[in-house]
């Protein structure tokens, strides 16, 4: 009706005569200038009234040197092909459509923005990071979270789009003149090839999108079914066979992003951050991926926006349920059963989704429960047990509403929720030696989030969301232990733990076009954050005053300005700017973001990128020798803002890291192949260290801690290759890292190598789709990682026998683990009918049963036992090991 009533309008002022308004000349110079910014130019500065329709102006601009030019000659000058009719009617410029007899094969616009939203074509649902390209060239954008696009320097208004997505079939939009100045809108058709395949897609059907920021991957979450897996499809582990992130840890949770721990990485799901990732210590991650629509991954120098974790950012977009329809989802496995539900509301208009995860291991006990249950009870104990049938179980819940206001506004509300229950018991006996140990377990942890989002486009160039959100993870432990002898004296503790966080955030985030050159985002984000530890200890133990009953909270504003100018068709700069004003630590900073870009021909992308990032929450180890490893959130606090009076009191400091980023991306006849080399710096580290020294006397045994702060650094390299022949699709992956860390008061302050580093490791992903199977294999190696044992004194009497013993822990002995080695196999069929579809099949873990070693402690019990016989004590180890073979069965339906 719009374009109608313009050509209507044009038509009837055809018929008068065109005047110039007397006395008005023009004087001034355009530099790639939008028409909308010179029509605000001739209204306000020479008082000329103008009357057009936005999407008329919308993406061109205007260039040239304007001198003493009488407006209608202006006007011809600047309006010249651009598709564009002027009318003068007493004083007023009236522009509309210019009419001519457009040819579908002859351009009529040249260099032209167009814009458009990407959604699926079966559900409705929008489709965020969908990369669209015009054919041929470079020139390229992404789709926003709410799946809106705009892609400037279309070279005319005959070009072919392209568009993709992951898991989805390409799709190529051929340009029509006369219809540019619309919105496109793009439906995507999933490919039904992809469904059983671990899919990630570039432009050119690769198995690996690599983004336009640098060290950017995005993967697709429903194409992951036909890799080997443990239990069910887990995304984390996916994640775990790309380039840079650790796949030898066997730990839903441990996404060591570049040899960094998974506490320096900011994991967000649908704008709130998520601060635990893990079920059942670590077997499975606490993310169902029913409920993930898409995941991007960022391993280092991301912009601006992101802020409060200083290694990598895996940002998650949950799905937001079918508008079209109503569909289920059901599967289960050998250790789990999950379900969801996709529907429309209002006739379309919003969409929710629901789906529900829950462990059935309290109630039934699989063979694959038992092994890893017995893996767990032995890396806990030493010897033969007699335990108690263990109680646990976990289970998550996810809920989505989204609900279109308008054809500009989107409102969303994101839920969710997952729980952990573990409690067991066990008894050790070492009969001949006439001793017995008595463990008691009980442990919860829980995460919730809650996230309301508001999105509004105000035109095809600025787009806006308001995001009010809330996280919360808590812990709760209560851990006994008693070595009783045969005389029944015994000796023991009886711990319970406690550590909470919560985060309320505000957020708000701006995007503007400005031109064909600046794409600016600006946005400002609000954190309270709330944090508690309580350590209650029943024994004669003594525990850190200092975090024995903590609570603290503070706050953080950040404001942030990210600019994408594009130099040229082949050259990108994108500068950033990240303010952050904190009560946390009393002070300010500001942490720059620098990234370049540079495609000499479409298939060739070299980049670089800096950045300095800060973080003011920390997963804490309390490394006990006596105790298995504890981690607590602290908040970072300076010294003296709780109680400067006590000497146990200690400052915990912020975490800053300086990355240092640059690498190419080749991507051609079906060959893509990627190297980055990295390189970042850590201060502000952590290491609480605790000591035990043996005194004669009525108290034995010295319970010390020491608190250290360090620094360290991270450098290595990123590999990637894939070629894709026919049905099958594979790449190799290599990372070579170094980490190194140092304390003050560790090991007199040399470089010892950190927990996470690990010099080499290769990962080689293989599948093969035909018709309906698909066939995949993986194969993990990795060199050996770092274990850290504390030197060891004994104590003796008077006659030389061994009475005690001291633990060192402010002298670390730094040993390697062998390699790590693993090949994993599945086999999946697809199945369909006309109303259902579904995949299930057979995985094989670790199918050449090699004995992985996740670390190694001392065998304090065997020194205890020894002592108390009197023998002379040997220092041992005991090796805490990963899980062996152990096949899995999965099954998916969809109706």
């Amino acid at each position: 009706m719009r374009l109608l009533f313009c050509l209507v309008l044009s038509l009837s002022l055809n018929v008068l005569h065109a005047q110039d308004a007397p006395g008005i000349v023009i004087n001034e110079n355009f530099s790639e200038a939008p028409l909308s910014r010179v029509i605000r130019v001739l209204k306000n500065k020479y008082d000329i009234k103008v009357a057009y329709d936005d999407a008329l102006v919308t993406g061109i601009t205007v260039n040239g040197r304007y001198t003493k030019q009488p407006l209608t000659r202006f006007l011809d000058s600047i309006l010249a092909d651009k598709g564009i009719d002027y009318q003068i009617l007493n004083g007023k410029i009236i522009l509309t459509p210019k009419l001519v007899d457009l040819a579908l094969d002859q351009p009529s616009l040249f260099d032209l923005t167009i814009y458009g939203i990407v959604t699926d074509a079966e559900t409705g649902e929008t489709l965020p990071n969908a990369l669209i390209r015009v054919e041929g060239s470079s020139v390229g954008t992404i789709s926003n979270s709410d799946g809106y696009f705009s892609l400037p320097k279309v070279p005319s208004d005959t070009s072919t789009i392209v568009v993709s997505y992951l898991g989805y079939k390409k799709n190529d939009i051929q340009l029509e003149p006369g219809r540019t100045r619309e919105t496109l809108k793009i439906r995507m058709e999933m490919s039904v090839k992809s469904l059983g395949t671990f899919v990630l897609l570039d432009e050119e059907g690769d198995k690996i999108k690599y983004g336009d920021d640098i060290s950017q991957i995005t993967i697709n979450p429903q194409a992951l079914y036909g890799l080997p897996t443990l239990g069910e499809l887990d995304v984390f582990r996916s994640l775990q066979l790309l380039p840079g992130i650790s796949g030898s840890s066997e730990n839903a949770s441990g996404l060591n992003i570049r040899s960094s721990t998974s506490a320096q990485n900011l994991v967000l799901f649908d704008g709130f951050p998520i601060y635990r990732l893990d079920h059942f210590f670590g077997v499975f991650s606490a993310i169902n991926s029913d409920a993930v629509r898409d995941i991007q991954v960022l391993k280092g120098g991301y912009n601006a926006r992101y802020g409060g974790r200083i290694s990598g950012v895996v940002d998650i977009t949950g799905k937001t349920g079918n508008f079209n329809q109503p569909t289920f989802n059901f599967g289960m496995n050998f250790l789990s059963a999950r379900m969801s539900l996709n529907a429309p509301l209002n006739s379309g208009k919003g969409a929710i989704h629901i789906s529900y995860r829950r462990a059935f291991t309290d109630i039934i006990r699989s063979r694959l429960f038992d092994k890893l249950y017995d893996l767990y009870g032995a890396n806990q104990q030493t010897s033969e047990s007699n335990d108690i049938r263990p109680d646990f179980n976990f289970r998550d819940l996810h809920v989505k509403a989204t609900y279109n206001v308008s054809t500009r506004d989107v409102l969303s509300l994101s839920y969710y929720r997952s729980k952990d229950i573990l409690s067991l018991s066990s008894e050790e006996t070492l009969e001949q030696q006439g001793f017995a140990y008595i463990t008691n377990e009980k442990t919860e942890w829980s995460n919730t989030g809650l996230g309301f989002t508001w999105s509004r486009n105000w035109s095809s160039r600025s787009f806006s969301s308001l995001t009010l959100s809330r996280s919360e993870y808590s812990l709760s432990s209560e851990f006994s232990e008693q070595f009783i002898t045969n005389d029944n004296t015994f000796r023991g503790f009886q711990e319970n733990r406690m550590n909470e966080i919560e985060d309320l955030q505000l957020s708000y985030r701006h995007e503007l076009d400005i031109g064909t050159k600046h794409d600016l985002e600006m946005g400002l984000q609000f954190s309270n954050l709330q944090n508690q530890i309580a350590i209650v200890d029943e024994s004669d133990r003594p525990i850190p005053v200092s975090v024995s009953d903590l609570a603290e909270s503070g706050s953080i504003l950040s404001l942030y300005i990210t600019d994408k100018f594009n130099i040229s068709k082949k050259l990108q700069l994108t500068t950033g700017l990240r303010y952050e004003l904190t009560n946390v630590t009393n002070q300010n900073y500001l942490g720059h973001r620098l990234a370049l870009s540079y495609r000499p021909f479409p298939a060739l992308q070299l980049k670089a990128a800096t950045g300095q990032f800060f973080q003011y929450v920390n997963d804490i180890v309390w490394d006990d020798p006596r105790n298995r490893n504890q981690n607590f959130w602290l908040l970072a606090r300076p010294r003296g803002s709780v109680d400067p009076s006590n000497s146990e009191y200690f400052e915990i400091p912020r975490l800053i890291s300086n990355h240092y980023i640059a690498g190419l991306n080749y991507s051609r006849n079906g060959w893509l192949m990627d190297v980055e080399y990295f390189e970042k710096t850590l201060g502000g580290l952590l290491d609480v260290s605790i000591s035990y020294e043996s005194l004669i006397g009525d108290n034995p045994t010295i319970f010390s801690q020491q608190i250290s702060r360090g620094e360290g650094y991270v450098r290595g390299m990123d590999f990637l290759i894939q070629k894709n022949v026919g049905p099958y699709q594979g790449w190799v992956a290599y990372t070579l890292s170094k980490a190194q860390n140092r304390f003050a008061n560790i090991n007199e302050g040399e470089f010892i190598r950190a927990r996470q580093d690990q010099r080499h490791e290769v990962k080689w992903v293989n599948s093969f789709s035909f018709q309906k199977w698909n066939l995949s294999a993986t194969w993990i190696w990795g060199s050996g990682k770092p274990f850290y044992t504390p030197r060891v004194r004994f104590v003796r009497d008077n006659t030389g026998q061994v009475i005690d013993y001291d633990l060192i822990n402010t002298e670390k002995v730094v040993n390697a683990l062998p390699d790590y080695q693993r090949v994993d196999l599945s086999i999946a069929y697809k199945f369909e009918s006309p109303n259902s579809r579904g995949e299930m099949g057979l995985s094989l873990f670790n199918v050449l049963n090699h004995t992985n070693v996740q670390t190694r402690e001392l065998d304090l019990s065997q020194i205890d036992a020894n002592i108390a016989l009197g023998e002379q004590p040997r220092i041992t180890f005991r090796d805490i090991q990963l899980l062996n073979f152990a096949p899995s069965f999965f099954f998916n339906l969809n109706f």
